[in-house]
This record gives C-alpha cells, structure tokens and sequence, in this order.
C-alpha cells in the first residue's frame, strides 16, 4: 500500500505545476549604478527596499561611496544570470522594474546593505524583506562599514518622520503639514531614523 505522502506530493504537482518549476532568470549586460541595472531584455530593473549614493549628480561629482557602490554592484552581477522576485509593486514612475535580485544563492540587495554599499529604504507597501534588509543594516551601521564611514552631524534638534511613506523631513519642512497626526513620528536624531528604515526627503534634504 502506497503511503498517503505519495499522493500528496502528487497532488502537489497537479495542482501547483509552478511551484515546482525553476523561475525566470535574466543575464544583466549594463550596471547602471549602485543599485540599478540594465536586463538582456531591454529593461531597467530598480533594487527593492535599499538605495545606493547617486552616481551622477546635476551640478556637482557623485556621493560619497557611490562609485564603490557600482563597482560592487558590478562584481556581484555583471553578465550572470540573475532571478528576480517581486513585491507588492511591479514598476516605478519611471517603468522600471522594481525588484529582489537573486544570483544563485547570494541575495544582491541584501549583501549591498551588510556592506555598507546600500542604505535599507523601506517603501510601503513592499515591506517583504524588511527585516532582514533592516538587519543587515544594523551590522554594517554598528561596524561602521562603506558608507558609514562618513561622519554627518545633525541640523535639527529633532526630526520628523512619515510613519506612512517612511520619510524622513526636518520640522520646517513644507511636507511636515500634509502628515497626518497619526503619521507623524518624532526622531532625535538622523541616525535613528535611518536605522529603522527611514530615507531623507528629497525636498529639505535633513
């Protein structure tokens, strides 16, 4: 007699043909920056839930870090087949794919962040590897690893925080006003904030 876990890894197959099946995997042929990369298919594939220093900034040389960010980035993908995991939001404004890189057992956005080549940036609702990007995060901040090497001081006696959006804005900022109350959180220091997954607005910059 055939025991009764046979005919439910049979069922299994049947029913769930995909789970069984490999996923997807793309070749990367271009390294955009840090945290950006451009598939064999054409598209534009953004890293979920970390941001790297910006590369090219209007007006003046590329953030601290950034450079090593890309050529990290690079080791870790250039030319190899990659699979992509997605969250809640396929796409950005910009129609860029938004999403987890895997190359075979090495997890590309969380490495970034343990090394201190990548913040954690939390956007909900794609809160899948929160914790761990977060974790990972706490390593290198402790260890003071790649970017946080740089030493920034604090501009504000206290911080505001969208509990919604997870950003980050100084008190004066004009944003401030659109939180609601139960939204808003208080840090008291930047440090703090970013610890936890917050990322500085784009507007005051704190």
């Amino acid at each position: 007699m055939k025991k009764p876990g046979f005919f439910l890894i049979l069922f299994c197959l049947i029913m769930f043909p995909a789970v069984t099946s490999f996923a997807k995997e793309y070749v990367v042929n271009k390294i955009i920056d840090g945290d950006t990369v451009q598939l064999d298919t054409g598209e534009t594939v953004r890293y979920l839930g970390m941001d790297t220093p910006e590369l090219y900034v209007k007006g003046s040389g590329p953030e601290f870090y950034a450079r090593e960010a890309a050529r990290y980035n690079k080791k870790l993908v250039q030319m190899k087949k990659v699979r992509l995991e997605f969250d809640v939001e396929r796409k950005d404004h910009h129609g860029r794919l938004l999403a987890y890189v895997f190359v075979k057992n090495v997890f590309v956005n969380a490495e970034l962040v343990k090394l201190g080549y990548a913040k954690a940036m939390i956007k909900p609702p794609n809160v899948k590897y929160k914790d761990i990007l977060l974790k990972n995060q706490k390593i290198a901040m402790d260890e003071e690893r790649g970017l946080w090497q740089e030493k920034k001081r604090e501009t504000e006696v206290t911080y505001t925080g969208n509990k919604r959006s997870y950003t980050l804005h100084r008190p004066s900022c004009p944003l401030v006003s659109k939180i609601s109350d139960k939204n808003k959180i208080v840090f008291r220091s930047r440090f703090d904030a970013i610890k936890v997954g917050y990322s500085p607005c784009k507007q005051c910059k704190p």
